[in-house]
């Protein structure tokens, strides 16, 4: 293998870094990755255990005259979001990452990069491999995660039985100068009607939403991005109001937790109006990218010729044209205490045809479980009434409270201002949901903090990390670790 950051600093997290982005590592498809880490610990001599859901622990005593100390818990997820251009040629079953570094930015060739959560992963990885004579620490422990990206069930599912440490440093953040104090909670529904395909009949046609951002649920849901699976339905429906049609197929978006990027529906019309559709479809699209020029100035509408064997019955047809252009997307409600942090909002992740029905998925985020139930009760009760006659509700997961009095988060501050000529990192209210609030539960009296790099546009292809911000952090995470032995 040939490594593009060789001669960069830090050499062994930036190896760590490579070695996990050749490896497939999409949500569901952790194991490969689970199986690198424990062979490490293995080589190293280090105690592990990988579970059933390949969450894998992995314990390095403290060096010498630390061993009585109370243990830290690292803690990165191993799963990627898998997002690609429509014309990158890329398996993220089989294919490894191609890295492309540009100056200090690093990403990836057409693809996500990984690095949410692929950095923390490294991180811990050259901790585990550092010489415990380069510098003092306390015991270390490190829990590599499944399934983030896919509603945490990794975490969820994961027994702490041989985790002591009740301090967790979180990897699973950034920018470098701010941490996470509060993450939101998050559930899936998905909506489902019958397909109820018949024969298709008159002129098919292709319409295909490109162009736009795309990115994190939670991270830039008050952008208000355009979400291609709510365009689609909006030129859905006013082709409706003039033109019959029929839906032959329909997909938009890859995962629940990424703003949709791109939607495809291909329609059957009668030949004498198919003039009539394109002109309306033209219409609607001028109107959008008007509304949208500053928040998604690239997006674009592409009508072709397609072929398909079926169609989708006309009361289908209106279910799911009513479904998506109804349901509620973006911001609910924004918090009264907390300036520019979201309370509930939802995704309209994704949207597809299946061999006999029709799903609609949609992720939910709040701070409040109240708020979430309503939310989620008028969804639901929109999605019915459009004709929706399935409904699948995915676990709640946990939000992280704030804890005022946390030591570990104090000691991080005062060292970091001790560093920045007084000034103290940002502390952020996040709306994005964080595994730490499942951990939160598991372990009672938990005090966490979180630190991270500077990365940005996660779960899109123009994913980045900056490598000189990488190789701070790590020194700042073995300072802290040093600290911990002076307490």
């Amino acid at each position: 293998m040939e490594y593009i950051l060789k001669d960069l600093e830090p050499k062994l997290p930036l190896k760590y870094f490579e070695d996990i982005s050749a490896i497939p590592r999409g949500s569901y498809n952790e194991a490969a990755a689970a199986r690198f880490v424990a062979e490490r610990a293995e080589a190293l001599g280090l105690y592990h255990r990988v579970d059933e859901k390949n969450n894998v622990v992995v314990k390095k005593p403290a060096s010498a005259g630390c061993e009585g100390l109370p243990a830290v818990l690292f803690q990165a997820h191993l799963d990627m979001v898998c997002e690609k251009n429509g014309d990158t040629v890329h398996d993220f079953t089989k294919d490894g990452l191609k890295l492309v570094l540009n100056g200090d930015i690093l990403t990836a060739d057409g693809t996500t990069l990984g690095a949410d959560d692929g950095k923390g992963v490294a991180y811990m990885l050259a901790l585990m491999d550092s010489d415990s004579d380069a510098f003092p620490h306390p015991p270390l422990e490190f829990l590599f995660t499944t399934g983030e990206e896919v509603g945490f069930w990794g975490a969820l599912d994961f027994d702490p039985f041989d985790i002591t440490a009740r301090r967790l440093i979180g990897l699973d953040a950034g920018p470098e100068d701010a941490l996470w104090t509060t993450s939101a909670g998050a559930q899936e529904v998905t909506v489902s009607c019958p397909a109820e395909f018949e024969p298709a009949a008159g002129e098919i046609i292709r319409i295909a939403v490109r162009g736009l951002q795309g990115g994190h649920s939670a991270m830039r849901i008050t952008d208000e991005l355009g979400n291609a699976n709510k365009i689609m339905g909006r030129i859905l429906h006013n082709v409706e109001k003039k033109v019959p049609f029929r839906i032959c197929a329909i997909t938009g978006g890859l995962m629940f937790n990424a703003i949709p990027r791109e939607a495809d529906a291909v329609i059957a019309v009668a030949p004498e109006n198919r003039g009539t559709a394109e002109d309306i479809i033209r219409r609607v699209t001028a109107e959008i990218q008007h509304e949208l020029k500053a928040s998604d100035p690239g997006l674009y509408v592409e009508i072709s010729d397609a072929e398909a064997g079926q169609m989708m019955s006309a009361g289908a047809t209106k279910t799911v044209t009513d479904t998506i252009y109804n349901m509620p997307n973006g911001v609910r409600m924004m918090s009264k205490e907390i300036e520019g942090l979201p309370v509930t909002s939802t995704n309209m992740g994704v949207v597809k045809t299946h061999a006999d029905k029709v799903t609609v998925n949609t992720m939910l985020r709040s701070s409040s479980r109240t708020c979430s139930d309503d939310y989620i009760d008028n969804m639901v009760s929109i999605a019915k009434l459009c004709g929706m006659t399935g409904v699948e509700y995915g676990s709640w997961l946990p939000a992280w409270p704030y804890m005022g009095d946390s030591k570990l988060r104090e000691m991080t501050q005062r060292m970091y201002a001790e560093r920045h000529g007084g000034e103290r990192m940002k502390e952020l209210a996040g709306h994005g949901g964080l595994e730490l609030g499942v951990f939160s539960e598991k372990l009672p009296g938990l005090d966490i903090v979180t630190l991270g790099c500077d990365h940005g546009d996660e779960h899109t292809v123009t994913e980045w990390m900056s490598i000189s911000s990488f190789g701070r952090v790590y020194d700042f995470i073995r300072d802290i670790l040093v600290a911990m032995t002076k307490e």
